[in-house]
């Protein structure tokens, strides 16, 4: 009897181990500001070559119809990491300082407290942009940055990182290593623009150089994969891991190196440094695809890339006839599809039809947001992250894996907020404002909005290809069928036989924003090997 309960013992224990190592390891490339139009794989006519996406997406899956929950980065970054739609975070318009409290709330958890339940070591690399707290302060405003972040990567559940707290674009101009200061505490002074090349001169360490910061994120991702690798080795266990990258590509300031893990990259793409940056995004993701196959861990990891929020098209399509957002209506901060439908592409395979998890150059029309990501990740490690969590996350991995028809919705619906003060703008802009800059005129309607009783945020839900907007007073300002009218140029609102539609998607808009969670818990369905 002793005997057999051993001999049951080491089978189990032996049936663990080939689960743990059957998990994929995770690199999610979270990009900045790139929109829907900047990789040719989404548009054809897009004058920026980048052929290490264009593979990803020829030898994995691509969404057409992929949306951050935000038009922007701070509210988007909360999203993706929790599965909640960012109002159900501190702030609805995202948490934008780095001196506290952050947007997450009490309790709230991460991809990164869901993967590590699940067996993973995890990593953060870069901009974090949704807020971080000091243990002291010198005052108010000002931290004593020779104290540790009590609210940063550690606490939302990330064994390493190496970050920066709001980005490169703004303060504090430094590095961050596992919540400590990377560099002398006492060479934190305060720059200039020409020092940082931002668009604001703050606090940051001396010798600042945005130029660098690409190169120095991928560097410090793959020392972590190598000592990631060593302590698997020295501990006789095979645990995955989750990277969460956070590229600077392709946000101001637009600096682009020379050259980055030798390709050119300033002046590369023939138009502007914004351009550049775009091309960036290719250069880190062809380093990183290097670097698993050279560490044999390529086959059997999931490669996510995706971005914040939609893109800029700048003076780049004026100028040089590139679009950013792919002949799509608005751009960053806009409720209209060029400000939140975003690239989606995931990869987990080796290329061939045989050896690929996620078969090679599926296209999917399926609604999904970003922060799906945060549920399918959850059903890929196999772990469930209890029912107040990730509370508007739906797993996509049945369409990652080819069991969703195509004609059936992975999800119902999908909540999306603009900028503050961004709606149906710039319609009926008053003569008197016609000459100031737009930003105020948004500003002044926004406040207005608040002073009611309201956010002062735009909203739509899109179901069944169908869009409505509603305005910053959350009236309905803007309805559209996407299938016939991707470009948002007709207003279909005022069609009697739109009043049932109109009145539909108002229930809905109102029972998501009622609700504790918006679809039901997460439960595992799906096993990636079955």
């Amino acid at each position: 009897m002793k005997n057999t309960f051993f001999a049951l013992l080491i089978i189990f224990t032996t049936f663990l181990s080939a689960v743990s190592a059957e998990k994929p390891n995770v690199l999610l490339i979270l990009t900045d500001d790139i929109g829907y139009g900047d990789f040719r794989c989404y548009n054809p006519q897009g004058l920026i070559a980048v052929p290490e996406i264009d593979k990803l997406a020829a030898t994995g899956i691509r969404f057409t119809d992929a949306h951050s929950p935000a038009a922007l980065c701070s509210p988007s970054r909360y999203a993706i990491i929790t599965g909640n739609y960012p109002w159900r975070g501190r702030n609805p318009d995202g948490t934008w300082t780095y001196v506290g409290p952050t947007q997450l709330l009490p309790g709230q958890k991460t991809i990164g407290h869901f993967l590590k339940q699940a067996g993973y070591r995890t990593a953060m690399f870069g901009k974090a942009g949704f807020g971080t707290t000091y243990e002291k302060m010198v005052t108010e405003e000002e931290p004593d940055f020779t104290s540790k972040l009590s609210e940063g990567p550690i606490q939302w559940g990330f064994d390493y990182s190496y970050i920066i707290p709001r980005g490169h674009q703004i303060c504090p101009y430094a590095y961050y290593e596992n919540n400590v200061l990377v560099g002398d505490p006492s060479k934190i002074v305060l720059l200039e623009q020409e020092d940082h090349w931002g668009p604001t001169k703050g606090l940051g360490i001396a010798g600042w150089d945005s130029s660098t910061i690409g190169q120095t994120l991928t560097e410090q991702a793959t020392v972590f994969i190598d000592e990631h690798l060593k302590q698997n080795k020295a501990e006789g266990k095979d645990r995955p891991f989750l990277i969460h990258f956070c590229s600077d590509g392709a946000h101001a300031p637009y600096t682009p190196p020379k050259t980055l893990f030798g390709r050119k990259l300033a002046g590369a793409t023939g138009m502007s440094a914004h351009t550049d940056m775009v091309l960036e995004i290719d250069v880190l993701l062809g380093h990183f695809v290097k670097i698993l196959k050279e560490r044999n861990l390529y086959k059997n990891t999931v490669i996510i890339l995706t971005s914040d929020n939609g893109g800029l098209t700048l003076n780049d399509r004026k100028r040089f006839g590139h679009d950013a957002v792919g002949g799509l209506r608005g751009q960053k901060g806009s409720i209209w599809e060029g400000g939140h439908r975003v690239p989606l592409i995931i990869h987990w395979g080796d290329d061939t039809d045989a050896g690929s998890t996620i078969k090679p150059g599926i296209i999917s029309r399926q609604l999904v947001g970003i922060h799906d990501l945060a549920a399918t990740l959850c059903e890929i490690a196999g772990v469930e992250p209890g029912e107040d969590q990730a509370l508007d996350s739906i797993s996509v991995l049945p369409v990652l894996l080819g069991k969703q028809d195509e004609n059936v919705p992975i999800r119902d619906n999908l909540l999306i907020q603009s900028q503050y003060g961004f709606d149906t703008l710039p319609f009926g802009i008053p003569q008197e404002w016609q000459n100031k800059p737009f930003r105020e005129y948004a500003d002044f309607l926004a406040q207005k909005a608040k002073d009611e009783g309201f956010e002062g945020i735009g909203h739509a839900v899109i179901k069944n290809h169908w869009k409505l907007i509603f305005g910053l007073k959350n009236q309905p300002e803007f309805l559209v069928d996407l299938n016939e009218d991707l470009q948002e140029r007709v207003n279909l609102i005022a069609e009697p036989k739109q009043r049932q539609r109109i009145d539909e998607f108002q229930s809905i808009y109102q029972s998501i924003r009622k609700s504790k969670r918006s679809v039901p818990p997460f439960r595992i369905t799906v096993s990636p090997k079955g």
